[in-house]
């Protein structure tokens, strides 16, 4: 299993989290020192507190993606693991944040890390309510629409492929994937396969290996390479 990961990428959000932290925290304290020795200036308070809140958020959601382990994008690795040198994962350097070039394709990971009891029935997606993200008190996001993500990524994918390499005719297989051991997953009639890291390797080993040509694989290997070495 090849993996290149852009280390750059994850240092530059991690910072962003960690000082986002810091910066949040600053402001709440000033906001709480003045409205103990500046009581007539509670306006200024109550702004410390809207602003050190939201600094405060912001930071909660980037270490928990960039910072706090394991990174989602660390499972994913470990999920790939003890697969041979014909897989190589690219993290953070192309359209898509994970990419799969293998015998059997090339696959656009989406990565999920949402927890707790998630079902989908025909591409509508659903997750237990949680008042302590509804109160802006968990850094864990809202579930979203995981099947659109896909498909935007896919697409930013396939545009980026037929700009450098307009000959091929290369298929990108999207597939959902949630990389946490809390997912409690029920999955129907999903239009883009959805699966827990633990079944991801099983998954890719039981598909059709013939699903790019040599030569389309050396072709796409090359290019996602000298994208690797411009970062």
């Amino acid at each position: 299993m090849k993996i290149f990961r852009n280390e750059r990428h994850i240092k530059f959000y991690a910072r962003i989290g960690q000082w986002s932290s810091l910066a949040g925290m600053a402001v709440l304290g000033a906001g709480l020192v003045v409205s103990f020795t500046r009581p007539q200036f509670i306006w200024v308070s109550f702004a410390c507190l809207l602003v050190g809140f939201l600094l405060s958020q912001v930071g909660l959601h980037f270490m928990k993606r960039w910072v706090k382990k394991p990174r989602p994008y660390e499972v994913l690795e470990k999920a790939l693991k003890g697969l041979d040198d014909r897989f190589e994962l690219y993290s953070f350097y192309l359209p898509a944040p994970h990419v799969l070039l293998c015998p059997s394709g090339l696959f656009v990971l989406r990565v999920q890390p949402q927890e707790g009891p998630i079902t989908c029935q025909g591409d509508q997606w659903h997750e237990k309510f949680n008042i302590a993200r509804f109160l802006g008190f968990s850094a864990q996001e809202s579930i979203g629409d995981p099947t659109r993500a896909a498909q935007a990524e896919t697409q930013k994918m396939a545009a980026f492929l037929a700009k450098h390499l307009p000959e091929e005719s290369i298929g990108i297989q999207p597939l959902i994937v949630f990389t946490s051991d809390k997912a409690e997953l029920s999955i129907s009639g999903a239009s883009v396969p959805a699966l827990s890291y633990k079944k991801l390797k099983s998954h890719l080993r039981g598909l059709d290996k013939a699903g790019l040509s040599t030569q389309q694989r050396k072709r796409l290997a090359e290019l996602f390479a000298g994208h690797v070495s411009q970062a």
